[in-house]
Parts: structure tokens; sequence; C-alpha cells
């Protein structure tokens, strides 16, 4: 049977998963909890709200994640202003480093990947990726 566009971008974001394989050492983390590592890292100051915005997580989801990432010694909430209610999350050393770790993986896969394409095949992908991302964030199920 011929792959369905949806199939197929899973297979495609499966075998990527396998390829970069946070999950062994020395990362050890899941696909999320190296997400919201480089989100952190790329951001000067990030609140709880900010993070589950850019990672499209749920509020109670992103604290989870986020206790987890502190149980890693990985990250540490610091308070705003001292308002106790709200947090910046900031990476701690250990976390930083893992950080630079994910990224080196990310931009040698990345590498490798864009030179099996043409420039043109690139920009076409970039193009329809972009495309498929905005319209999956209008389809509202089949609901008409």
């Amino acid at each position: 049977m011929e792959h369905t566009l949806i199939f197929h971008s899973i297979d495609v974001a499966k075998r990527i998963q396998k390829v970069i394989d946070f999950k062994s050492p020395p990362l050890s983390l899941s696909y999320s909890q190296a997400s919201a590592l480089l989100v952190s890292d790329s951001q000067k100051e990030i609140t709880q709200k900010e993070l589950a915005s850019k990672l499209r997580l749920e509020p109670a989801t992103i604290v989870t994640l986020i206790d987890e990432l502190e149980r890693l010694k990985l990250v540490k909430r610091v308070s705003i202003d001292d308002d106790r209610r709200k947090y910046h999350i900031a990476l701690t050393p250990a976390g930083k480093n893992k950080a630079k770790q994910i990224k080196v993986k990310t931009v040698q896969l990345d590498s490798f990947l864009k030179n099996k394409l043409a420039k043109q095949e690139l920009n076409n992908l970039h193009s329809i990726l972009t495309k498929l991302t905005v319209a999956l964030g209008e389809w509202k199920g089949g609901e008409k």
C-alpha cells in the first residue's frame, strides 16, 4: 500500500527520532526534555508559560516536564521579582552542557540530510513544511 502523506510523515519523524537517539546515553532524554532544554538555552529568560507555548504543551504538562528536568539537575526555577507564583526557567551548568550536546547532534544530522537534497529541493521542502504546519493549525478535526 502506498504511504499516505500522514503515515509517510510519521515514518520520517520516527526515523529522525531513532537516528538522533536522545534517549540513549550520554543524553538519556525524551524528545520533550531535549526540546525544552534547547528552547530554554535559546532564550535569555523564559517563563513556564512561554516555554509551554513554544513547545505547544499544556500548562500541567510543562510543570511535570520542568519537574523532571529539575530532578535531573538540568534546570532550576528562578523567582521573578520576589513573586513566588512566577518563575523563569534557567539552565544549570549540566543543562547547558546537555543543550550543547543536543545542538551538536542535531546540527550534524541536519547537515547530513541537507547534503542529500539539491538547493531547490531544500527550498521546496521548507516551503511545504511551513505550509503544512500552518494548515495543521487551522484543521478542526474534520468538523465542518
